[in-house]
Formats: C-alpha cells, sequence, structure tokens
C-alpha cells in the first residue's frame, strides 16, 4: 500500500488487511490484530477466515467482489472482549483491492474501531426502550385514572391554585346536569355555594342544578401539589347528600314519633301509680302499684337513653349554662339512689372537698344525669362494702375583668367527679369496651344485671360535650373508680351567696311539692304578664284554662298582627305564640318583636307549635324566639317553659320533679277514635277553676270543635284543590292540635303528616292522606257526640 493511503488509514484509525483471491493474507497494519480473534494468526500466508472467523460464509459475496459484480460488503457492529473484558466493537468493509501488476485479484478488508458509536447507539436504544415504557406506562394510568374517575359515584372538580375550574369527571356533568364546557373556566364557588378556593376538610355546601334544582352536598377539598405549575391546584370531591338528608330527616320524624307514643304510655302508666300509691290500699296492692311504677321508671330511662343518645349523635343536643350549687345537685342524685343502696345494705356517701367551689354555671340536669348513672352503675355491681362520691376542682384560671370588679370574676375551672365502689371490678383488657354504643363487658352482664349498654356511652358523649372526659380504674374483685371532668364557670363566693339566698327565699315553706296549692300560688309568688296569641279558639281556652290554674289571667291575641297591637299598648313579660296562624304567624310577628324592641324591653316569646320535628324548633329560634313547646299542652311542659324565663330563673329548682309528673299524657286508646281519658284531663282541670263548671266547660268545647273541625276539612279540601300549600300547611296544623287536644290522636296525627309533606313539598299520595282524615273525622265525630251525651246529662 502507498504511503499516502497508509497514513490516510491511520489518522483514521482505520487498520487493513490485503488478501489474495485464494483469502490468504498478503499484507496488514502494525494494530490490526488487536482487532482479531486470532492475534497470532494474522500474517501474510495464513487465512483470513482464521484470524476473522466473521468472514466464514461470505466467501461467494467476496467472490462476487473480485469478478466486479459487487462493489463492497459490510460487517458493522462485531462484538470483541479485550484482556479487562471491555466490550470492544468493529466493523469490516471490504472492498476490490485495484493494484497494478499484482499476481493475483486482491480484496482489501478495512478494520473500524466502533466502540464508542456501539456504546451510544446502545445507550440511545436502552433510553428508547425506556421511554417507550414509560410512555405505556403513562398511557395506561392515563386510561388506569380515566376508568376511575368515569366510575365513581362521587362528583370530582379539580381548579387552579385560585379556584377556577379545570377539569370535571362524568359524575359531576350528572349531578350538576351542565355540559362540561358550561362548568370548565368557572370558579368553584359560583357552582357550589358556600366553598371558596381552597376550603380544607368536609364542609357542608349546596349547589344549584341547571334545571334549578337546590342539592345539599359535603365536599372536601385537598391540595396538588406538584414541580409542574400546570399541574398545581386542588381537587374537591363532592357527595351528593339529599338521601342521607333524606335519612336523618326520617330518623328525626321516627324519633319524634317514638317519643309521643311510647313516653306518653309511660308518662301515664307511672303518673297513675304515683295517684294510686296516695290512695289507701292493702300491702299486697301497694306491691303491686309500687311495682308497676318502678317498673315504668326503668322502661322510661330506657327510651330516654335512646332519646339522648338519638339527639346527640344528630348533633342537637343543647347544653344549658345556668347557676346550681354542685353539692346540692351530688346530694339530689345520692337522695335520688339511697333507697336502692339501702334495700342492699350498702353505705352510699359524698366526700367533700373544701376547695370546690359553691356553685358553677353549666347544666345541672346533665351533670345529675351522668352521677345518677355512675352510682346507679355502682350500686348494681357492688353487692356489699360502700359507695363514695368525690368532687375535686382541677386547672382553675380567672377570666378577665376590670381591677373594680375583681371580686366578682368568674374563674373557668375543670371539676372532676369519682364514683368509687367495693363490687366485683373490671378486667383491664375489658375496660375499653365500657364507654363504646350497645357494649358491655360481656354477655353475662346483661343476663345478671340487666341494661342497654348506652348509659357509658351517653355520659362519655355528655362529658365531652361539656368541655371533659370520663374515664375508670379498676381491678377484678377489688371495685372500681370511675372520674369523669367537666370545664364550668365558678361562681365567686360573694356572688354564690346572694343567688342561694334568693332561691331559699323563693321556697314556698310548709308546703308539700305534691300538694295542688303549689301550680296556684306561682302566679301570686312570681307575678308575669302573659300575652296568648292563638288563633283558634280551642286552643286559645284550653291554655287559658292552664294559666288560670296556674294563677294568670292571659290577655289574648288571635293572630300576629293583634299581638303586635297589644304589646304596643301593654307591656307583656311573656308572649305565648302560636306559629300558624292567619294574616301574620307566629314567626313573622316574633321577627317584628325582634326588630322593634331592644332586647331589654322585649318580652321572652315562648312558641306553641303541633311540630315534633328539630327544624321547626331551630326556625323558631332562629328568629328570636326563647322557648318552644309542641301541641297538646301539657301543664308540667307549661310550667317549665315559664321557668327558663328571665323573671323565673332559679327560682322554681324544687318542684321539678312535681311538675314533670303533675298530670300525665294519656295513650292512645287504639280501640276508639277517642282517647276518653283526654277529655277527663280537660275536666280535671276546669275542676279547679271554682267561676266553670267542668261538665259544661267540656261540652261546650266539643261543639267548638264539632261546629269548627267540619269548616276546616272543607278549606282543606279548597286549599288542596288550588295548589295553596301555606293555606293547606297552616289549616292541617290547627286541626291537628284541636283534634289532639280532645284526644283525636289517630286524625291528628294524621293532619300532622300532611302538614309535615307540605312543609317538605313532598305531595305523592297527599289526596289519599286527606281522604283518610274526612274519613277519621266522621268516626271522630261520632265518639264525641257519644262522651258529650255522657257529660251533658
Amino acid at each position: 500500500m502507498n504511503t499516502l493511503l497508509s497514513n490516510l488509514f491511520s489518522v483514521n484509525s482505520i487498520e487493513y488487511i490485503t488478501i489474495c483471491d485464494n483469502y490468504k493474507i498478503i499484507e496488514t497494519s502494525s494494530n490490526v490484530k488487536h482487532f482479531s480473534d486470532n492475534p497470532n494468526q494474522v500474517k501474510k500466508g495464513s487465512d483470513i477466515r482464521i484470524s476473522f472467523p466473521e468472514l466464514t460464509g461470505t466467501e461467494e459475496i467476496l467472490d462476487e467482489i473480485l469478478q466486479g459484480e459487487q462493489n463492497d460488503f459490510k460487517l458493522k457492529g462485531i462484538s470483541r472482549s479485550l484482556d479487562n473484558l471491555s466490550p470492544l466493537y468493529i466493523d469490516i468493509y471490504i472492498i476490490k483491492n485495484h493494484k497494478e501488476n499484482s499476481q493475483c485479484k486482491e480484496l482489501m478488508i478495512l478494520v473500524v474501531d466502533s466502540t464508542e458509536r456501539m456504546v451510544m447507539e446502545q445507550s440511545l436504544m436502552q433510553s428508547a426502550n425506556q421511554a417507550n415504557f414509560l410512555l405505556r406506562n403513562l398511557t395506561a394510568s392515563k386510561q388506569y385514572i380515566e376508568q376511575i374517575l368515569t366510575s365513581m359515584s362521587d362528583a370530582m372538580v379539580t381548579t387552579t391554585p385560585s379556584g377556577n375550574i379545570k377539569r370535571i369527571n362524568p359524575a359531576t356533568v350528572t349531578l350538576l346536569e351542565y355540559e362540561e364546557t358550561e362548568i370548565i373556566g368557572r370558579h368553584i364557588s359560583s357552582i357550589f355555594k358556600g366553598i371558596e378556593a381552597a376550603a380544607f376538610g368536609e364542609v357542608e355546601a349546596s349547589c344549584q342544578t341547571k334545571s334549578g334544582k337546590t342539592i345539599p352536598v359535603a365536599v372536601s377539598c385537598s391540595m396538588l401539589q406538584t414541580d409542574i405549575e400546570h399541574f398545581q391546584g386542588y381537587v374537591y370531591i363532592v357527595r351528593d347528600m339529599t338521601e342521607r338528608k333524606q335519612a336523618e330527616l326520617a330518623k328525626q320524624q321516627f324519633m319524634a314519633m317514638i317519643s309521643h307514643e311510647i313516653r306518653t304510655p309511660i308518662t301515664s302508666v307511672t303518673g297513675m301509680a304515683t295517684l294510686l300509691l296516695n290512695t289507701e290500699m292493702t300491702i299486697e296492692q301497694r306491691d303491686f302499684v309500687e311495682t308497676i311504677y318502678t317498673s315504668g321508671i326503668a322502661l322510661h330511662k330506657i327510651i330516654n337513653d335512646i332519646l339522648d343518645f338519638s339527639k346527640i349523635e344528630a348533633g342537637k343536643l343543647e347544653m344549658e349554662a345556668q347557676p346550681f350549687e354542685v353539692r346540692r345537685c351530688i346530694h339530689e342524685a345520692i337522695a335520688i339512689l339511697m333507697p336502692k343502696a339501702k334495700e342492699k345494705a350498702l353505705k352510699l356517701s359524698f366526700i367533700d372537698n373544701t376547695e370546690t367551689p359553691k356553685m358553677i354555671v353549666g347544666d345541672v340536669t346533665r351533670v345529675r344525669q351522668i352521677l345518677v348513672n355512675l352510682i346507679s352503675n355502682a350500686i348494681k355491681f357492688t353487692s356489699t362494702g360502700s359507695i363514695a362520691i368525690y368532687v375535686t376542682p382541677k386547672q382553675k384560671t380567672t377570666n378577665n375583668t376590670s381591677a373594680d370588679d375583681s371580686s366578682n370574676k368568674l374563674n373557668t375551672c375543670t371539676l372532676q367527679f369519682a364514683v368509687k365502689d367495693t363490687g366485683v371490678g373490671i378486667e383491664a383488657s375489658e375496660q375499653e369496651r365500657l364507654f363504646k354504643v350497645f357494649s358491655q363487658v360481656n354477655s353475662s352482664i346483661t343476663r345478671q344485671y340487666g341494661g342497654t349498654g348506652l348509659g357509658l356511652a351517653i355520659c362519655k358523649q355528655l362529658c365531652e360535650l361539656m368541655g371533659g372526659t370520663i374515664w375508670v380504674e379498676s381491678k377484678k374483685q377489688k371495685g372500681s373508680t370511675f372520674y369523669f371532668t367537666i370545664q364550668v364557670d365558678a361562681i365567686p363566693e360573694s356572688v354564690a351567696s346572694v343567688v342561694c339566698r334568693g332561691a331559699e327565699a323563693l321556697t314556698l315553706p310548709g308546703l308539700d311539692v305534691s300538694s295542688d296549692a303549689k301550680i296556684e300560688l306561682i302566679a301570686q309568688e312570681h307575678p308575669l304578664k302573659i300575652l296568648l296569641v292563638e288563633d283558634h279558639a280551642i286552643n286559645q281556652r284550653m291554655i287559658k284554662l292552664m294559666l288560670q290554674r296556674m294563677g294568670y289571667e292571659p290577655a289574648l291575641a288571635n293572630n300576629g298582627l293583634e299581638a303586635l297591637d297589644a304589646l304596643r299598648n301593654q307591656v307583656y313579660d311573656v308572649v305565648l305564640m302560636d306559629m300558624q296562624m292567619p294574616e301574620m304567624d307566629g314567626l313573622t310577628a316574633a321577627k317584628h318583636i325582634q326588630q322593634e324592641w331592644a332586647p331589654s324591653q322585649r318580652p321572652v316569646i315562648i312558641a306553641l307549635t303541633a311540630s315534633t320535628m328539630w327544624e321547626q324548633r331551630e326556625r323558631c329560634l332562629g328568629v328570636g324566639i326563647d322557648n318552644y313547646l309542641a301541641k297538646p299542652l301539657r301543664i308540667g311542659e307549661l310550667v317549665e317553659a315559664l321557668k327558663k324565663c328571665q323573671q323565673l330563673e332559679n327560682k322554681l329548682e324544687n318542684q321539678n320533679e312535681f311538675i314533670s309528673d303533675y298530670v300525665p299524657n294519656y295513650p292512645l286508646n287504639t280501640n276508639s277514635s277517642i282517647d276518653s281519658k283526654a277529655l277527663q284531663e280537660i275536666l280535671y282541670m276546669a275542676d279547679f277553676n271554682s267561676a266553670i263548671n267542668a261538665k259544661e266547660f267540656l261540652v261546650e268545647t266539643i261543639d267548638l270543635y264539632l261546629d269548627d273541625a267540619p269548616k276546616l276539612l272543607q278549606d282543606i279540601q279548597l286549599a288542596h284543590s288550588e295548589t295553596n300549600l301555606k293555606n293547606l300547611q297552616r289549616l292541617t296544623h290547627t286541626l291537628s292540635s284541636t283534634s289532639a287536644t280532645l284526644g283525636a290522636n289517630h286524625l291528628g296525627q294524621l293532619c300532622k303528616e300532611v302538614e309535615e309533606m307540605v312543609a317538605q313539598k313532598s305531595l305523592t299520595g297527599i289526596e289519599a292522606k286527606i281522604s283518610k282524615i274526612e274519613s277519621e273525622y266522621q268516626q271522630v265525630q261520632i265518639a264525641l257526640l257519644t262522651e258529650r251525651q255522657k257529660y251533658s246529662t
């Protein structure tokens, strides 16, 4: 090879070999043997196929090149291994060597080091494979996420950091009834009312669909945090709460119905048993009645537990904040259970702590409830020994007040109560179950001692509502100590003494709390000017009679407009306000009173309504109404409501038990359209007014009802035919309350169902329900005429 070509190959790192047409090596470059599988065979006269075995099998191609039938031949990416096992790659190019004066036809084999290129190509190939793999995964992930979003029953909305909607899933389209293009780009708050950007946690809101329907929803929000700004923002998960709200409403309605249908007969049983115990009986008869009474009280407690738990679970239980004496509360709880302790010869005592404040602000009823439950359990599970109650103040702090008022500061503190017994004790492994709902230590406890497993669960929730907690320390066969804490405001000693003296001065000395005269003296001892606002004559007569029974002489108004006129001309302490009235209803009148009179001059407003639904009470309390009573009204409930008026605050504490049981709620007689005991109750109340002939009063009341009810039924039909829902709701409300007052409980319930259907705008089946009302009234009419005959002779 000439020098020029050899230098050219050297500069470009190309090695070469020339061979003859018999494949024998003629000439080689100096370094070509480094690329051979057999370096020692790279020499003149050696067969090229031994040095480079890759050429074996290419003889036909090589001959074609020698004959000029083919220009060249390439073998690329041939692998070699060096001594250090590093990869080595070469490319082989074969061309005809045009050499003059040669004794044979020659081929030139060029060997090029392609290691760098091959490594780069392999790296690129590997990267491409990885990219393809990632692309397939990304595509699959996208399909996976799309399928999840498509199959979600909850709506999903993603927004920019500023709250503009970027993407939604199909469930959002279904929920809102808008097309995707109509939603994208809008602000989240324009779709979901009450929701702003970055509304973290779960909140309740509402949305309005394209068709105008308002839907309650639960919305939870999370932040989307990525390195790419485009993918930053928030994701909202939106759940339609319509069915849940309907279920909650159904539960509330059921509990309201249970409250009436179960507690009413139980109260009747215990009330009648109480009356019987005050009569002369044989020892055996007294035992029978006492059994009836204690069984009724036990059943009443179970029902109260269930209702309390339902209220707590629904977040509807309200805690009062009234001043009360701590020690008196404890002594009352002990007094309630002392007879049970004596039956088992157990010592029941209160260990006082001098540092415990005399009076605190809190809910005395709920504190007493917890104490009674814990002491009752202690008595139940203790066969011999003693039970002790302790109270200790903890973590006292002073609220901020002026220096001039330092002696009257309210001290916020934690009170720790303890009930210690010497009973059977509880294994440590079983103590966690105690405060769970419907849970007891084991099934044998229920068989041996009874109970529902609700008591301690309710105690736990009550403690938490009062800012405290509850726990137990116990060892098997060595007794138990139940602790609970509550957060309270302690009243300073100077103020507490004044409050206590005031309460004692208002106690009626020398008078038995079960005396009928107690009710009559309420108005004398605590005079109140009362305005009764009621549009219906029967309800007006009955409530007026109750107030007269208590010693009051109320002023009367037939609707909200008359009530406002009366209040402008005369100062009243209390307004008893019916909610459903013509011209102006109770809610509207209450709003006017709130707007027109300053709080210090405004009378206490007590709402009267036949509805037992929590929503109705919330609407009442939301417009400045102070309390709420359900019809048909009972005198005990009315006195309890008057107790809570500002003018009677802390004045009637000693009458709690008497008022609760004073007039029993009579049960529905399922064999008749009229509960005759309700009529007896009217007689019983009217008989206390010397100016009234009780039987004539009852007959007149029945006549009023029989004269008015057909007109109401006619107006109900007219309101239904005209789709006048406001009138339909008001008329059924009126007929419900007046019917229940006279013992037509089933008719009253039918009217109440129609009223609530109208309130919820659920009118399916309402026509059939109105027909039932008319049919039931025919039976009521016959029954009342029969009862009227009894009392008019």
